[in-house]
């Protein structure tokens, strides 16, 4: 038996209340199900909804084709297979197992499409208890573990830099674009955070109003990001970004691959970037000229930003892709950062599978009127009973 000294006993009860009181808040915030005093579950058919969603993507002779399953899924339908398969091996939640009265419980093809349209629609969890028959509770933990699993199974491939062969590449493309020992361009983008603490919301605010994490990306010509460095607050500008960046830490341990190319008769053994006017004039980057003279300046300045946006097209197609970026997020900053490693892995995951696929015709679909939020420009344009009297 445990002796208090003097003075302790006032102590160990308030230990014993604070933990009392946890418990009893823990248990509260617990799904009730169908436990005396709490409402009763729903009458969802999640396995007759399983049975509906084969014939309709998965089957031989699916009703919805290659394409119309790329602009739900924002992936191909091997690739998604893939995804399915590692995810459900990583995390036994995706197992299909019976529930607690005995029914089988939600399938691992439901689990995953559910959070994929999370993902590339920024639906709330709600939106799929009468279409995908999930509750909000499952939606969301789909959610959170299936980006853990992706970065668990695809991280060590989809988030690095590029080998010595796949650098060989891309150096050679862009010496055919001018710009001999260019390796990719760099920038930032913010995505606004809704659930902020107040404490910290003056240090995630920059120029706009609203609070922002920030992501600092390298991408190439394929618009496949080779660095990412996520989580800045939003008042910080991109040279203070770059400051708690790892971006050259390979390079300054002597990691790196060596690269040499000639430029005007000299030789040079560092790579570059290309960047905008806020970056600091470091030789490892290219930043436009301020004011260009001469047809020759001129040129360059032109060449420089039209290669230098190969990173804002990169941005344009990952937030369309995925449009739980372009949305405020409304999770802690640790979920947010899980989610946003996710959706980068899956973006490149995307882009080496288009690369192999001949019948890929580009991005397109993600940009159209259909695929915009809420009703297109050109329903609006066409209904003359929305026009002012």
């Amino acid at each position: 038996m445990e002796i208090l000294e003097e003075g302790d006993e006032d102590e160990a009860a308030f230990l014993a209340l604070i933990e009392s009181r946890h418990s009893s808040l823990w248990r509260s915030s617990l799904p009730g199900g169908s436990r005396p005093g709490k409402a009763p579950n729903k009458l969802r058919d999640a396995a007759s909804r399983h049975l509906r969603l084969l014939p309709q993507y998965f089957g031989p002779n699916p009703i919805y084709k290659e394409d119309d399953f790329r602009t739900r899924f924002r992936m191909s339908r091997r690739l998604f297979i893939r995804v399915l398969k590692a995810v459900v091996e990583d995390d036994p939640y995706f197992v299909q197992r019976p529930e607690a009265t005995g029914k089988m419980g939600i399938s691992s093809l439901l689990k995953v499409s559910a959070t994929l349209r999370q993902l590339a629609y920024a639906s709330t969890a709600d939106a799929f208890d009468e279409n995908l028959e999930m509750s909000e509770t499952a939606a969301l933990k789909c959610l959170k573990r299936f980006c853990k699993s992706v970065i668990k199974c695809f991280g060590a491939e989809y988030l690095r830099a590029p080998t010595p062969n796949e650098l060989q590449t891309i150096l050679e493309h862009n010496a055919q674009r001018g710009f001999v020992g260019m390796i990719g361009s760099v920038d930032c983008m913010h995505w606004e955070w809704r659930n902020f603490p107040s404490a910290v919301a003056g240090q995630h605010k920059g120029k706009g109003k609203k609070p922002t994490k920030v992501l600092e990306a390298v991408a190439d010509y394929n618009l496949r990001i080779w660095h990412c460095n996520f989580g800045s607050p939003g008042s910080l500008n991109d040279i203070n970004v770059l400051d708690q960046s790892p971006l050259f830490d390979d390079m300054l341990q002597g990691r790196a691959p060596r690269i040499e190319f000639t430029l005007s008769g000299n030789k040079y053994y560092t790579p570059y970037l290309l960047a905008d006017g806020m970056y600091p004039d470091w030789p490892v980057f290219v930043k436009p000229m301020e004011s260009a003279h001469g047809n020759k300046e001129k040129y360059f300045a032109g060449r420089q930003e039209a290669c230098r946006k190969d990173v804002q097209r990169c941005f344009g197609v990952l937030q369309a892709r995925w449009r739980v970026i372009g949305s405020p997020c409304r999770l802690w900053k640790g979920a947010m950062s899980t989610m946003m490693h996710a959706c980068i892995i899956l973006h490149n995951m995307i882009i080496d599978d288009q690369a192999n696929d001949p019948h890929f015709s580009g991005n397109n679909y993600l940009f159209t009127d259909a695929a915009q939020p809420g009703a297109s420009s050109s329903e609006f344009a066409t209904d003359t009973s929305l026009t002012a009297a």
